[in-house]
């Protein structure tokens, strides 16, 4: 499967952790499930939807997919709150599988594209991840 130049693919969810759309995923070495990024961990995945759910409609929390993309082009990605950004800003991995303007000792994720914005918790916002930072 492919959207645009970029690849994507259902992926397993580490347990007891669910994933919302847009929200930045890293890939545990152990096993090569995937969890939401911390502070200063790499980001390898963005989720293009919520990780999956049952017959009651309830939010899975033992093995639970989700699809996702790798960064490497223009993804819509999920943000830290109360933050302000301008179009051409540098932003990093944050923790809670969220995007932050908080470089410290955060990886870099990419560049912001969109107007003057203070961030809104989850909110999606347009980011070129063509710069995120893999080691």
């Amino acid at each position: 499967m492919s959207a645009g130049a970029s690849t994507y693919r259902s992926y397993t969810v580490k347990d007891a952790v669910t994933v919302k759309k847009g929200e930045l995923l890293t890939i545990q070495t152990s096993d090569g499930k995937l969890d939401l990024t911390a502070a200063t961990e790499v980001c390898h995945l963005i989720a293009l939807d919520e990780s999956s759910r049952d017959a009651d409609n309830e939010l899975v929390t033992a093995g639970a997919t989700v699809t996702a993309i790798p960064v490497g082009g223009v993804c819509y990605v999920a943000a830290t709150g109360s933050e302000s950004w301008t179009a051409g800003d540098e932003l990093f991995v944050g923790a809670s599988g969220l995007a932050t303007a908080t470089a410290g000792s955060n990886k870099k994720l990419g560049i912001y594209l969109g107007p003057a914005v203070t961030t809104v918790a989850n909110d999606l916002y347009e980011v070129n991840t063509n710069g995120a930072e893999q080691i």
